[in-house]
């Protein structure tokens, strides 16, 4: 062979591997193991004023939660199910539906001669290979049979899988911790407190909590893979994207709160609680404020897709400490 020939024989042949690798990488092999980790920050620090009532209200609350959620690799397919489809993939299913029905309308003629062979035969096993004979005798070189023909290699067309773009990740375990810390002091010029030093009120809020995030024994047993929580990744090879259904508290989660305070009795309608009292607080992950994300989130692809992260900062509303900033950091990561 001339050298040349060799040559670009052997750069054709790199590149054909080099595209098959490629093609490789884009997904990873079903069962693989990936974790898709998220903190949560919320922070609040504030003072305000107002004309009667409590005078001043500061407060600085901080609230944390960290999410370590266990995904496996889905076979890649190709439609999503973490995402909505396209237009051109909506186009195509549409399609697909008007052709299976073309199919349904050649097989009929078809359809019905078999369903008078079953009505006669019944269970008779015998009888349904005789008669099916003499119907696959009887139609040969019929355009019936030529109906038929094409439509089965219509049907088979119909059930070809398409090429693999997307690749799913769901989960298989979470685990996760909180923290909760908040204080809050008031003074109040309410004419009720005009027996107190400086003629007003004070009160003063503490709100603590920390540890695991744990499902109640009672709801696994009922549902053991409720532990795993519906966190899960997709990877998009077409678009080169992300998207990501990032894990969150699935339980309210317990604090204690302490209030001082040397506020007269009939202060409140409500009487102010003593000691240290049991609390649940419903973590906010999202800008609309809600306990779960509104919709999962997708990004383009820096770099390879087997390690992804990002940020969120979004400013949440509410009453004095309810109000202030959550930061949301993610990462994705493929083992």
């Amino acid at each position: 062979m001339p050298m040349l020939a060799h040559r670009c024989l052997l750069a054709a042949s790199l590149a054909v591997l080099g595209a098959s690798s490629a093609a490789a990488e884009a997904f990873a092999p079903p069962g693989a193991k990936a974790t898709l980790h998220v903190d949560y920050l919320f922070e609040s620090v504030g003072k305000r004023r107002s004309e009667g009532g409590y005078d001043p209200h500061e407060w600085r609350v901080k609230r944390g939660v960290t999410l370590v959620a266990e995904l496996a690799a889905q076979p890649a397919t190709a439609m999503p199910s973490l995402q909505a489809i396209d237009a051109a993939q909506m186009a195509e299913l549409q399609g697909k539906g008007q052709k299976a029905q073309a199919v349904a309308t050649q097989m009929a003629p078809m359809m019905a001669d078999v369903g008078k062979i079953m009505a006669k035969c019944g269970e008779d096993e015998a009888c349904l290979t005789r008669e099916a004979q003499k119907m696959g005798a009887a139609m040969q070189g019929t355009p019936q049979m030529a109906a038929a023909m094409n439509a089965r290699k219509d049907a088979q067309e119909l059930h070809k899988p398409g090429a693999p773009r997307y690749q799913a990740w769901r989960a298989t375990a979470q685990k996760g911790s909180y923290l909760i810390d908040e204080t809050a002091h008031m003074s109040n010029a309410d004419p009720i407190c005009t027996s107190r030093p400086r003629h007003r009120c004070t009160r003063n809020e503490v709100r603590k909590g920390a540890g695991e995030i744990v499902l109640p024994a009672d709801v696994t047993k009922k549902n053991p893979g409720a532990a795993a929580g519906f966190s899960a990744a997709e990877v998009d090879a077409g678009k080169n994207t992300l998207t990501v259904g990032l894990p969150v508290p699935m339980i309210l989660l317990p604090y204690t709160e302490t209030i001082t305070t040397d506020e007269p009795e009939g202060t409140h309608d409500t009487p102010t609680p003593k000691g240290p009292q049991a609390k649940l607080h419903s973590f906010r992950v999202s800008a609309s404020g809600g306990a779960v994300h509104d919709k999962p989130l997708t990004v383009a692809l820096k770099g390879g897709w087997r390690s992804q992260s990002g940020e969120q900062v979004a400013l949440l509303k509410g009453e004095a400490g309810n109000a202030g900033k959550l930061t949301v950091r993610w990462r994705f990561n493929v083992q």
